[in-house]
Formats: C-alpha cells, sequence, structure tokens
C-alpha cells in the first residue's frame, strides 16, 4: 500500500473511530449527519484513489486516462 492510500485510509478510520465516539457520547443528530456525510465523502475518495492507481496499470494513453477519471469522478460523487 502507498503512502497516500494509506494515508487516506487513516483519515477515514479516524473519522470513523470520530463518528462512534459521537454516537457513544450522544451528540445531536446533526452532528452526527454530518459527520457521516464526512465519512462518505473520505470513502469516496479512498475509492477514486484506488481506481486511478488500477487505470495506471492499464495500457492507456494520456487522454484515455483522463477520460476514465473524469467518468470516476462523476460515477463515484
Amino acid at each position: 500500500m502507498d503512502k497516500a492510500l494509506k494515508d487516506r485510509f487513516n483519515r477515514l478510520r479516524g473519522q470513523l473511530d470520530g463518528l462512534e465516539k459521537m454516537l457513544a457520547d450522544g451528540r445531536d443528530c446533526v452532528d452526527i449527519v454530518t459527520q457521516i456525510s464526512a465519512v462518505k465523502a473520505a470513502l469516496s475518495q479512498l475509492s477514486l484513489v484506488i481506481l486511478e492507481d488500477e487505470t495506471n496499470c492499464l495500457n492507456m494513453n494520456k487522454k484515455q486516462r483522463d477520460n476514465f477519471k473524469l467518468l470516476l469522478n462523476r460515477a463515484i460523487k
């Protein structure tokens, strides 16, 4: 696992830990939903990093990779 991927994964883990603590502490539902949104966004970004790394392994030219990344961004967000 490369450093960028590990950093994103650790950030996601921290957000999930924060969410668990918020639930245990009985925090306000608006704060909890906000944290859930942050977790979803972090998970989407992790997915993008993984999929973008895969495009580098495929035999695509730069334009094909750029188009593929654009499609990934639209699909995941």
